[in-house]
């Protein structure tokens, strides 16, 4: 009976077969072969600069193409994102990390969007910085002359997040704060649903999950924060809360520039809330999924659909 399941008996059969078999494992084997890829990206793993000059779907196949990872035990594996970090990552999380180890990139309007906004030099807050996908592309985009502040409050994923900080070089100039931000200082349990830590909230206790006290600060009571240049602001619910423990940085009225995500139901007074953002004159801009800015007013703003997560540009 010899021969390979659905391999031709006659001799011509079988050296055509063999041909096609060893095409198609060359052609399987150059995806994972790191020249090619390196070629494809441009010469190097992959450019940032990439983002703005490239087509979305030309360079998510790149980063997806460069994607590595290994698991390293206790729940934590080291993956390649963005083609040229080292990040560590949860392997029983089922929502971000899992995105990250099979594909390397997380949102990538949003990514392409810090890209266009951060400059060298700038001072950058990552307000529910998770794990430190977007963390780690910040401090590339400062440059040696600029500075991340990420804020993190759950303790085992700000461990992850330091461990990816200081394996990547030039990413020393990023101080990771264990800590919520709130409009008081004091205490808070934060509820994080098993399987998906991205998603934790102050707001409601998962069943499953873990509840873990943290400590809760003011961003504006923090001295080193008082020049800030960009700000990406996504804490599942605690928006507004945060929003309003920056009153000291706002009121300057510098130049500033902020990435919201927005969830009417998450707020109990979201009109209040837009108007607290219109008081400190920001304009109002909805990031689209394909990289449109659309102008918004409140009237807009209020409009779209409230149980969906809108990430809004608001600039000054």
């Amino acid at each position: 009976m010899g021969g390979t399941i659905g391999e031709p008996r006659s001799l011509l059969g079988r050296m055509r077969w063999t041909r096609h078999w060893r095409r198609y494992v060359r052609h399987y084997l150059a995806r994972f072969d790191p020249v090619r890829n390196r070629r494809l990206a441009g010469g190097t793993p992959f450019a940032i600069s990439q983002l703005l000059t490239h087509p979305r779907a030309k360079n998510e196949a790149i980063i997806r193409s460069l994607c590595r990872n290994a698991f390293l035990g206790n729940a934590t594996s080291l993956c390649s994102v963005l083609g040229r970090y080292k990040m560590f990552v949860d392997s029983e999380d089922v929502g971000l990390s899992a995105s990250l180890l099979m594909d390397g990139y997380w949102e990538m309007w949003a990514t392409e969007a810090m890209a266009r906004f951060i400059k060298p030099g700038m001072m950058v807050a990552d307000v529910g910085a998770n794990l430190g996908y977007f963390t780690l592309l910040m401090g590339e985009l400062v440059g040696p002359t600029g500075w991340v502040h990420a804020f993190e409050p759950n303790p085992a994923v700000a461990k992850l997040l330091r461990r990816s900080v200081n394996m990547n070089i030039g990413q020393r100039r990023t101080t990771v704060h264990e800590v919520g931000l709130s409009d008081h200082e004091g205490e808070a349990i934060l509820c994080v649903p098993q399987g998906e830590p991205k998603n934790a909230t102050f707001a409601a206790r998962h069943e499953g999950g873990a509840n873990i006290p943290v400590q809760l600060r003011r961003l504006d009571s923090l001295a080193e924060l008082e020049r800030l240049d960009f700000i990406k602001i996504d804490v599942e619910g605690a928006e507004e809360a945060t929003w309003r423990g920056m009153h000291g940085i706002l009121k300057r009225g510098r130049p500033l520039t902020i990435l919201l995500e927005f969830t009417a139901d998450r707020y109990q007074h979201a009109s209040e809330f837009v108007d607290l953002v219109l008081s400190y004159d920001f304009s109002i801009s909805l990031l689209a999924h394909d990289d449109r800015l659309e102008p918004l007013d409140k009237q807009s703003l209020l409009a779209l659909p409230r149980d969906q997560d809108q990430m809004l540009l608001l600039r000054r």
